[in-house]
């Protein structure tokens, strides 16, 4: 078995263990499809202004790209536990996953 077949197992056993589910919504008018994701701690802490709204602006979720067809890119919008998020970035690692950079909408 290839090291990127394990990897593929490996990310789809922790996305059963420890995903939450969002809706993904490409441009592409394709429709929206239910995606399993994992929210990553921020790399840095985020700047808030004086008196705005509480709550974090930007996630970063960690998905297996090769499950989502058409692949996220940027300007798709994803929805999670009811917050509407654009995808700003994407980072695809080798082994099939990739973070999407999500800001609030």
């Amino acid at each position: 078995m290839s090291a990127n077949a394990l990897f593929g197992m490996l990310n789809a056993t922790v996305l059963a263990a420890f995903g939450i589910p969002a809706t993904f919504t490409p441009q592409d008018g394709s429709g929206a499809q239910q995606i399993t994701g994992i929210i990553q701690a921020p790399a840095m802490a985020e700047d808030r202004l004086p008196g705005a709204i509480l709550g974090v602006a930007v996630v970063r979720l960690f998905v297996q790209f090769t499950n989502i067809t058409p692949a996220p890119q940027q300007g798709d919008a994803i929805a999670i536990n009811g917050a509407a998020y654009a995808v700003v970035d994407v980072n695809v690692d080798t082994q099939g996953g990739a973070v999407l950079i999500l800001r609030l909408s």
